[in-house]
């Protein structure tokens, strides 16, 4: 058995094929762990979400900004916008069972038998990763809540607080442990967050901004093991990144780059050409 990470596949159907090809991803032994944003802007939203689900447990994907945005539209707290393309999927008749399946995926995900955690942004370099799992847990039992939901959906579109404090409360205190886990890309050196800057580092260090994973402390990936942390979310880094237990998956494959996974059990990237427009330099 070998698992196999996936980056943001953001409904590019034909280059999940592609990939698992590539890979020979074999689902009778094989396993799937993708970075969310498994929808939103590409052109096969129903495809690649149905495919997913057919897979059962032999995938796993964590939940990423345009998954909560399909949430939100579904829920009557956000527009469906032309370029998002989720009409296939507000329009198939699925749609309940698939609202369901989306409630239930979690913000973090750790294989039970590899010392892999994957996220979609990141975690904030104010956390280690016990607190990651431990807000990642209950904002999860926020979302499989459909009141609790409800309620979040209506008022998450904010990027306040950009400061994690334990006292932290209500509706500031969730929205900020899902900005984190599903938007994060660039901190202040005080570790607050920005979200308006969405370059790649080294234009953002003219602006006094570093990547969340230069900042975490040296012992951030520690608990019970050593952990690697997958993610995906920010395609201006083309899976660029030199911690050296982070890696860095989404390269962009709905901008027309790329879409690339790889192998924890032979530690190779595997990589397949975007079938979409060149859209990467915009």
């Amino acid at each position: 058995m070998s698992v196999y990470f996936i980056g943001d596949v953001h409904a590019c159907f034909h280059e999940l094929q592609d990939l698992l090809n590539v890979m020979e991803f074999n689902p009778n032994d094989d396993e799937l762990v993708l970075t969310g944003d498994i929808i939103g802007r590409g052109p096969h939203p129903l495809e690649t979400i149905e495919y997913v689900r057919s897979l059962g447990d032999r995938a796993h994907m964590v939940l990423g900004n345009h998954d909560l945005n399909l949430l939100a539209v579904i829920f009557g707290h956000n527009q469906p916008k032309k370029k998002d393309n989720l009409s296939p999927i507000l329009k198939s008749s699925k749609i309940d069972s698939i609202t369901d399946w989306l409630r239930k995926q979690p913000l973090l995900y750790i294989h039970p038998e590899i010392p892999v955690c994957t996220v979609h942004a990141g975690i904030t370099p104010q956390w280690n990763i016990g607190t990651a799992i431990s807000c990642a847990r209950e904002m999860e039992q926020v979302i499989r809540d459909e009141k609790q939901l409800d309620n979040f959906l209506s008022e998450m579109y904010s990027d306040d607080p950009s400061c994690w404090f334990d006292n932290l409360s209500g509706i500031s205190r969730l929205r900020y442990i899902t900005n984190v886990f599903t938007r994060i890309r660039l901190c202040y050196a005080d570790k607050s967050l920005d979200f308006k800057n969405k370059n790649s580092p080294e234009e953002a260090r003219e602006e006094g901004l570093v990547p969340w994973f230069d900042l975490l402390s040296h012992d951030a990936l520690k608990a019970d093991r050593d952990y690697t942390l997958v993610f995906g979310h920010w395609a201006a880094l083309t899976g660029k990144c030199l911690h050296p237990r982070i890696k860095s998956l989404d390269t962009g494959c709905v901008w027309g780059n790329r879409l690339t996974g790889w192998c924890y059990d032979t530690d190779t990237i595997y990589s397949v050409p975007s079938r979409q427009p060149s859209k990467f330099d915009k």
